[in-house]
């Protein structure tokens, strides 16, 4: 099933985060991420895979932590404030001359469905939404910031390794 995924696409907060925030009392905004998680993007860029983040937070301290995560790990399709999540698919396909099925969207709640059904693997953490769930074509053992993106990076290097497919030319 993941074989053929040349690009990842994953939504912020639930999928890379717990889904949980805390502000501070001089209007501070933190967010948890997993180290396993940013481990596991760094590894599969390595090995060749395209990743983005499509994130719908538009405040301007969340946005502000997309795009300081996106500097960290060197993502360079970021997209916050994002409404339609199934535009940035499409953008990001097209950026990097993939067709749809190429793409896998990892996202948690009913505002990532539409981009869930567009492409070649939807995947959702653990303790995605009941009807994310249902949608999902990988079902994920682990929540979201405790290792879900983690999971499906190394399920995705596995299956590279198990095709013997190595990095040649565009084709991981």
């Amino acid at each position: 099933m993941l074989g053929k995924i040349r690009a990842v696409i994953l939504d912020v907060d639930g999928v890379l985060t717990d889904g949980t925030f805390w502000w501070g009392p001089k209007n501070e905004e933190l967010k948890r991420f997993s180290f396993a998680d940013t481990t596991g993007i760094a590894l599969a860029q390595k090995a060749g895979l395209v990743l983005a983040l499509a994130s719908a937070e538009s405040s301007p301290a969340g946005v502000a932590i997309v795009e300081r995560f996106a500097r960290k790990l060197k993502i360079k399709d970021v997209y916050a404030a994002c409404g339609e999540k199934s535009v940035v698919v499409r953008e990001v396909a097209r950026r990097h001359g993939l067709d749809l099925s190429e793409v896998c969207f990892v996202g948690d709640d009913v505002n990532d469905m539409p981009a869930m059904g567009i492409v070649g693997v939807s995947a959702a953490p653990a303790n995605a939404h009941p009807s994310v769930l249902a949608k999902a074509r990988l079902r994920l053992r682990h929540r979201g910031g405790r290792g879900a993106v983690r999971e499906l990076l190394d399920a995705w290097m596995e299956s590279r390794s198990r095709s013997g497919s190595k990095r040649r030319g565009k084709e991981p």
